[in-house]
């Protein structure tokens, strides 16, 4: 192994944006399920079009993970199994409901609302499963590597599990006024972030003092300055642009890889030990590189054909195509 680890910055980088893409969506469900009337306008149009691409980069990022660690990838699978069934069933609750919502013909007691907020409701539980998993690859809580089991009474019960999980979603109502740009929902931010900044920095102590290292400042400070931002007329619309808020997010993300590289699973894995070397490497970088490029294009393309298409969502505030002279259908 060289020097740096660039199988895993790059899959790291990948696996960044994806999250990025995910807690964007996971910031308009939440706003979905407080404020569903007075938030649709600002967050479906932006959901509508991406939830596909972020799953897009979903696979893309596994694909990816299984060139970097081919070792590990099933270990993994096995260890989290019973978890990984539960992510992918409310996926599919994800999936249909939003592709029902956008275009299916809605009648009597099953309408958009509904719709949008069970896709809502599917996306946040999902981010709740994603951090547990995640926390646990951090921590190494209730992952038992010997016999590669996962108990989820061991992972409530270790210190700065569930505060770990309060403090993402403290920052994702906190910063979702902001991504949204509902400013009726402005002064949610400054306390909410900060208050889940501070919710998370103790949980990483809780689980480990070595997490409290110089590095943790960066994300900390950058998240805290995106509230700040957001309070002042001259700076809150630079920040609430789509794409200086997902470069900001991808790189918080990004920031914070000290906490799964030397070491994962609380220090219990060698990240070195586990990550794909020889040939293998440079096959690996010629896949990200060209799978990031063909990735981005596609994505730049997708947006940009959704935006030319018309601001409105299919089936907000209008009947679907052919429904119009026909108020009601037998």
């Amino acid at each position: 192994m060289s020097t740096t680890n660039w199988p895993f910055y790059i899959n790291f980088g990948i696996f960044s944006v994806f999250l990025t893409l995910f807690v964007t969506e996971l910031m308009g469900a939440v706003l979905l399920l407080l404020s569903y009337d007075a938030a649709k306008r600002k967050v479906l149009p932006y959901i509508v079009p991406i939830w596909e691409v972020t799953g897009t980069f979903a696979v893309f990022w596994v694909v990816t993970a299984d060139f970097a660690y081919p070792s590990m990838l099933l270990p993994v699978a096995s260890l989290l199994a019973a978890w990984i069934v539960v992510f992918l069933i409310f996926l599919v609750a994800r999936n249909a409901s939003i592709s029902f919502a956008e275009y299916i013909v809605k009648r009597r007691w099953l309408d958009e609302k509904k719709l949008y907020q069970t896709y809502a409701l599917s996306t946040l539980l999902i981010g709740v499963v994603v951090v547990m998993i995640l926390s646990a690859i951090v921590s190494g809580a209730g992952v038992d590597l010997t016999t590669m089991s996962f108990s989820l009474a061991g992972w409530v019960g270790a210190p700065g599990s569930l505060l770990y999980l309060v403090g993402v979603l403290l920052i994702a109502v906190g910063l979702a006024p902001i991504f949204y740009a509902l400013e009726a929902r402005r002064r949610w931010t400054v306390p909410l972030t900060a208050l889940g900044v501070l919710v998370e920095v103790g949980a990483l102590g809780l689980y480990a003092r070595s997490f409290l290292t110089w590095p943790l400042v960066v994300p900390a400070l950058l998240t805290a300055l995106a509230a700040a931002l957001y309070q002042n007329r001259w700076t809150a619309p630079l920040v609430s642009s789509k794409l200086v808020f997902g470069v900001l997010s991808c790189v918080i993300i990004f920031s914070q890889n000290f906490l799964v590289y030397p070491t994962a699973f609380g220090g219990r894995l060698s990240v070195d030990a586990v990550t794909t070397t020889g040939p293998m490497v440079q096959a690996f970088e010629i896949l990200s590189t060209a799978g990031a490029v063909v990735v981005g294009l596609l994505m730049a393309l997708y947006m940009l054909a959704a935006r030319r298409s018309g601001r409105t969502v299919p089936g907000v505030g209008a009947p679907p195509p052919g429904m119009a002279t026909s108020p009601r259908s037998p």
